[in-house]
């Protein structure tokens, strides 16, 4: 006997993170194979630290042959290193690379409906970012190439986000709730030393929404958290300060980042700045120049002194570091991506992520605050230095989150649906195209999902499947 609708639909409501994976990695993938990324082979700082650690065992020749390095942080190089080691660094190993990173986002994606019932939302809100997600891969790049850490930080960012969520809604405080949380802030800061902000502002936002009841008790709580951030960081700590000469806890490259991005020359686009050739000019991963310097003075003592340029000319052009400041903030929430409608849809993204987080504030849900510091903590540093799409992406799924928040939110149906009317206006007198409707197909998708789980139908089978009857 063929089993029902409703045994079918209990049955993908139940799996629907495995759905998603599936469906996301599926997408990917024929992205993937289709146009060939793999044929083109990258050399970041990442690439060359992991091509080290295979080939010599060493850490280092971030930019080339330039001995010891701290520039990138070390869990992923380390991992893509064993990914080298068995595959080469060749096609195979590109396959291997794009594949894996392409599961780590699919992974992230199926982890929302998780948050969502964390969150004390429900599935429909994680499901619609889900499979929204899963099929508008629109920071394709960033990804599925697997050059950066950005899809595991993101992935780790929302096993902690759903850690935080459930001590925070349960007002769990135990050791073993700051076991969890620790850990996975520790991992964090050896991916990206943005989980520092991140951990901070999050312990501190908990202390003041849990009304300061058990203040000792919280106080352990964070006390723990901390410490286990700290046991995560000495090795990498000491290992620093006996090869480099300092106590690097995080990455060492700060100080060129800000030296690109604030000197006489510097814009905000980080297009215009290869335009210019300011970073072939300036940066030692294509100068050779200053691959030199980087070379015969050590990675610190270079750091330190571009650093201290950077920090001059701060001091001495206070009125456009203002401006490229706040230049810099337009681009990390509205980037400027390779095709017109990617930079589109990332717009649409953070206007939607407003209007979310809003409704998400004014609906008295105490996580909500959880993604206003994440947001906020993490985009900090990045105002200071030359924006990238790739640095959004640890946080592209808060905003996909928020957005999808707001349209499961049923007050805005008609403006939603005002916004694909006014739209489509002008191509009923014109020949239309495929790509016309192309910065829109993520509405139609979301919109399409908002009416299947607001259905009385899948609220009723989404109560039975989450609290099911003995």
């Amino acid at each position: 006997m063929w089993p029902s609708c409703h045994q079918i639909s209990a049955w993908c409501l139940k799996r629907a993170p495995v759905l998603i994976f599936v469906l996301a990695l599926l997408v990917r993938l024929a992205v993937i194979f289709t146009t060939k990324t793999y044929l083109t082979i990258e050399h970041t700082e990442v690439i060359n630290v992991a091509t080290s650690l295979a080939t010599h065992g060493t850490f280092a020749d971030a930019y080339g042959p330039t001995g010891p390095t701290a520039h990138t942080s070390p869990l992923y190089p380390i991992l893509l290193s064993l990914i080298f080691r068995l595959f080469g660094t060749g096609v195979p190993g590109e396959i291997v690379k794009e594949v894996s990173s392409s599961a780590i986002a699919s992974l992230l994606y199926a982890a929302l409906p998780i948050l969502s019932t964390a969150c004390g939302l429900g599935l429909a809100t994680g499901v619609v970012a889900g499979v929204g997600g899963a099929l508008v891969p629109v920071n394709f790049w960033a990804e599925t190439k697997g050059s950066f850490e950005a899809p595991l930080a993101g992935l780790v960012l929302v096993l902690f986000c759903i850690a935080s969520a459930r001590t925070w809604r349960s007002k769990d405080f135990s050791m073993r709730s700051a076991l969890i949380v620790g850990s996975i802030s520790g991992v964090g800061l050896l991916l990206s030393p943005n989980f520092a902000p991140i951990t901070l502002t999050t312990l501190f936002l908990g202390y003041v929404l849990s009304g300061r009841a058990n203040t000792k008790l919280y106080i352990r709580f964070v006390a723990i958290v901390l410490g286990i951030v700290v046991l995560c960081l000495t090795p990498w700590t000491i290992r620093n300060y006996v090869v480099l000469g300092g106590p690097v806890w995080a990455r060492s490259n700060l100080g060129l980042e800000l030296y690109i991005a604030n000197n006489d020359i510097a814009s905000a686009n980080v297009s215009v700045n290869y335009m210019s050739h300011l970073f072939h000019r300036a940066h030692p991963l294509a100068s050779a120049a200053e691959r030199a310097k980087v070379r015969t003075m050590g990675e610190l003592p270079y750091e330190h002194e571009k650093l201290a340029t950077a920090e001059q000319w701060i001091k001495t052009h206070p009125r456009r570091f203002m401006v490229l400041t706040i230049q810099r903030m337009g681009y990390f929430w509205f980037p400027r991506m390779v095709r017109p409608a990617q930079t589109m849809l990332m717009g649409l993204f953070t206007v939607g992520a407003v209007a979310g987080l809003i409704r998400f504030l004014r609906s008295g849900n105490a996580t909500a605050w959880l993604f206003l510091g994440v947001l906020i903590s993490y985009s900090l540093i990045y105002y200071l230095v030359v924006p990238q799409p790739r640095y959004r992406y640890p946080v592209d799924w808060v905003l996909i989150f928020l957005t999808s928040f707001w349209i499961c939110s049923s007050r805005y149906f008609l403006s939603l649906v005002g916004v694909l009317v006014s739209y489509s206006v002008i191509y009923y007198l014109v020949v239309p195209q495929p790509r016309y409707r192309y910065p829109i197909d993520w509405l139609l998708i979301f919109l399409t999902l908002f009416w299947m789980c607001s259905s009385r139908y899948f609220l009723r089978l989404e109560r039975k499947v989450c609290n099911p009857v003995p």
